[in-house]
């Protein structure tokens, strides 16, 4: 996958032309757009939406049906909360240092359906 520096894919300047999901050069004019950015604001308001709606319910569920106390239940919300905000480093690490963007996004998704 041409993801990094140089390659086929790079222009006189050094910097590397914008490309396709299967390494190809990518054309600007057919690809792109409001279409796929209205796309991902979808996505991430529909994303926030569910992050902040189990945010705000998590503690009644630990302490109700599950019977946590109070302190413990604001701990377990702390660390979901902490991995929440710290995953999409690790993330992207992956992609930049092996699996490239693409295969990030399947697995993250393929994880994420899990």
């Amino acid at each position: 996958m041409a993801e990094g520096g140089g390659g086929a894919d790079a222009r006189a300047d050094g910097a590397v032309a914008a490309v396709d999901h299967r390494g190809r050069p990518a054309d600007r004019a057919s690809t792109g757009g409001w279409r796929s950015a209205s796309f991902i604001i979808a996505v991430e308001i529909g994303e926030r939406f569910a992050f902040y709606g189990v945010s705000a319910n998590l503690i009644t569920y630990l302490t109700g049906p599950l019977g946590e106390g109070v302190a413990a239940a604001a701990a377990a919300l702390n660390a979901w909360n902490g991995v929440a905000q710290l995953l999409p480093l690790l993330g992207g690490t992956l992609a930049d240092s092996c699996l490239g963007r693409y295969r990030t996004i399947v697995l993250a998704s393929l994880l994420y359906i899990l």
